[in-house]
């Protein structure tokens, strides 16, 4: 368990009680000022738990056997946290790789959160940006990102572009974003290819 500020956990591989049964691989019991960077580390069958991550990065990492990240609520606060280019490898069990532990509150104070450029094999990605091809002939197009993105019901920013076919040339809108599901819409039918692009965090 960590209780101090200002730290570099690096080159540590954790294989004490796995997460599956109960145990942790690193605890941040930092709520509100965690201040820490976990680099170049191999979380074996074990998890990372950090209460509050406020300036939290972690990178670079080795995740085995459903090991994953824990954001833990305490009083809904998550700001600054990086969780890059690490890998995770899982058992095919649905754990997603950064689970959101609510159970005492939501997280209602998002800010400068990144989560990307993870590779993830047996287990579920979970982002705060993605992107989305769709195909199709209509009026109306809908983006679901919801199994993909971190935080439920958050996209702060939404681009889009539609690629008519043929010599129609349509007026289109933005409709929605709510629920993590983007809906796009068209004057008229066309075929069309849709990519959408969406952002949780704030710009930079």
């Amino acid at each position: 368990m960590v209780t101090g500020q200002a730290n570099t956990i690096s080159g540590v591989h954790c294989y004490n009680k796995a997460s599956g049964f109960g145990g942790t691989g690193i605890y941040l019991k930092l709520p509100g000022l965690t201040q820490t960077r976990i680099v170049n580390s191999y979380m074996d069958y074990t998890n990372i738990v950090a209460e509050d991550p406020v300036q939290l990065h972690i990178s670079s990492s080795f995740f085995l056997g459903d090991a994953n990240i824990v954001l833990k609520s305490v009083k809904g606060i998550v700001n600054g946290l990086n969780i890059v280019d690490n890998m995770f490898s899982g058992l095919n069990h649905g754990v997603d790789v950064v689970k959101l532990d609510q159970s005492n509150g939501p997280f209602n104070q998002i800010d400068q959160v990144f989560v990307a450029r993870n590779v993830v094999k047996g287990m579920n990605l979970k982002a705060t940006v993605a992107k989305m091809t769709m195909q199709g002939n209509g009026t109306s197009w809908t983006a679901d990102f919801s199994k993909l993105l971190l935080f439920p019901n958050l996209i702060k920013h939404v681009v889009y572009t539609l690629i008519v076919n043929g010599s129609t040339f349509p007026n289109h809108a933005l409709r929605n974003a709510s629920h993590n599901r983007v809906v796009i819409e068209t004057n008229e039918a066309v075929t069309a290819n849709v990519f959408v692009a969406v952002d949780q965090s704030i710009a930079s």
